[in-house]
């Protein structure tokens, strides 16, 4: 009896959770997003795994589900999609994404409007544009706020996307807390600008095999589209593209490359991971742009995207730079790029710091934290885990700018960052490069997979090894 009385209870509040929470969602203060699909059909995929050689996993027939959009604030609409009608009103949702996709049971989502708007409904009709994105707040703390934020202060690619946290219902079903956002797109006003009719905004993109359109430059980086759109490139573009990426990768090796890439985006996007610790490389995101087809522009890196692993290579490099599947590596050995990465951390590193925690502590203050932190027990609950408070997430957040900016400050300088993996901690182990060479003081080559203590001139620059430091090689 006893048994059977507590099932019943289990199932009364599994009900109450999901069929009437919407009122309790709503007085936790976030927006929310409300979708309504046709026939409460629900946004589905297939995956695929990557190829003998490649890497991850994919989603692939991703449905486009027609339907309705709503946004609330307090009980208030303040945006309305209206029903679906193609080329007229509503819009479609379908499923993005690729390993974390098919890892998570809360999916990201991407959301086109049949009509330009402002799903941010900002006073401004230059915002207007019919495609957004729904990723998982989850429980990766604040990093994408973090990471929009870092994006902001270096202002890489001109431009950052904007977005709000809202509480999502697909068919009055909960699904948890989101980051509702711009997605990477052309648009002069106010995502990427680059020419409407020769410019390109490209990826190096580890999920290449599952794209129908991309190109594989000289020597082997993989790039996909996104602009022009792949359905409307053409042969000869890709050829173009192609062509430029090559004279790009060509001039590495002959010291010409600030001929054909803009020397300060590449620096700045590389420091802005160093200073946010990211762990992720082969699936990086790294966006690219040339603003058109003229020899007046240059390849420029742009806006940084996807956090999930940020804070997370403490005392080390990010480690994109040593991924031989993108050019920091090779760019690091030169003295021209390293110095103006150093000039570039030289001038602006006490304000980025500076304005980081500045702005973690206001949104700490803010409303949008307390109810963030409201609504993260729901979200706990729908996807049963137990959820960080935000104060958590903040005093993390403050805690790993404090410790970066010292570890930085103590062993930065122009050598260190020659080479991709140097650090104070293990200054011998990972210097491999063929143009360098490890002597001791007596003037011996020495062999630095072997480090033993002792002085050693590495770079022209006496380094001391301790018994602890050469002991845990």
């Amino acid at each position: 009896m006893k048994k059977s009385c507590l099932l019943l209870l289990l199932l009364v509040m599994t009900l109450y959770s999901w069929a009437d929470i919407t009122d309790d969602v709503i007085a936790a203060g976030l927006p929310v997003l409300s979708i309504t699909t046709e026939n409460q059909e629900e946004p589905t995929c297939d995956y695929i795994f990557a190829p003998e050689g490649c890497f991850g996993i994919s989603t692939v027939n991703q449905n486009k589900v027609p339907g309705r959009a709503v946004l609330t604030v307090n009980g208030q609409k303040t945006f309305d999609s209206g029903d679906y009608v193609k080329g007229v009103s509503g819009m479609t949702i379908r499923i993005r994404g690729n390993t974390s996709a098919y890892y998570s049971s809360k999916k990201p989502y991407k959301i086109e409007l049949e009509k330009k708007n402002d799903l941010l409904v900002r006073d401004n009709d230059k915002y207007n544009d019919k495609n957004w994105i729904l990723i998982d707040e989850g429980n990766d703390g604040l990093n994408t706020l973090i990471g929009l934020k870092m994006n902001e202060i270096m202002g890489l690619g001109g431009w950052t996307p904007a977005y709000q946290f809202v509480n999502l219902f697909i068919n009055d079903d909960y699904r948890g807390i989101y980051m509702l956002l711009e997605s990477i797109r052309r648009n002069p006003d106010c995502r990427l600008n680059v020419d409407k009719k020769s410019g390109y905004i490209f990826e190096s993109d580890a999920y290449w095999w599952k794209e129908d359109v991309y190109f594989s430059s000289d020597a082997g980086v993989k790039y996909t589209f996104k602009y022009p759109d792949s359905e409307d490139i053409t042969p000869q573009q890709i050829d173009y593209i192609r062509q430029a990426v090559n004279a790009m990768e060509q001039s590495f090796g002959s010291g010409s490359y600030d001929d054909y890439i803009d020397v300060t985006s590449f620096a700045t996007w590389i420091l802005a991971h160093d200073i946010l610790g990211t762990f992720d490389s082969a699936g990086a995101n790294i966006y690219l742009t040339k603003y058109d087809s003229s020899d007046d522009t240059k390849i420029a890196m742009s806006t940084l995207w996807d956090f999930n692993s940020i804070m997370k290579t403490t005392n080390q490099w990010s480690r994109v730079r040593s991924d031989e599947n993108f050019y920091f590596k090779q760019l690091f050995t030169d003295t021209n790029f390293t110095n103006t990465y150093w000039n570039i951390w030289q001038q602006k590193s006490d304000s980025i710091f500076m304005q980081m925690t500045d702005f973690i502590r206001k949104f700490a203050a803010s409303e949008t934290a307390a109810a963030l932190q409201k609504s993260r027990p729901y979200d706990g609950q729908r996807w049963q885990y137990e959820p960080s408070t935000v104060n958590e997430n903040i005093q993390q957040a403050l805690t790993w700018f404090t410790e970066r900016q010292q570890w930085m400050n103590n062993y930065y300088s122009p050598s260190s960052i020659h080479y991709p993996h140097f650090t104070i901690h293990h200054p011998l182990s990972t210097i491999h490069h063929p143009q360098h060479t490890i002597h001791n003081i007596t003037g011996q080559r020495v062999d630095s997979r072997v480090p033993k203590p002792g002085i050693y001139i590495i770079n022209g620059k006496k380094i001391l090894i301790s018994s602890a430091q050469a002991s845990a090689q």
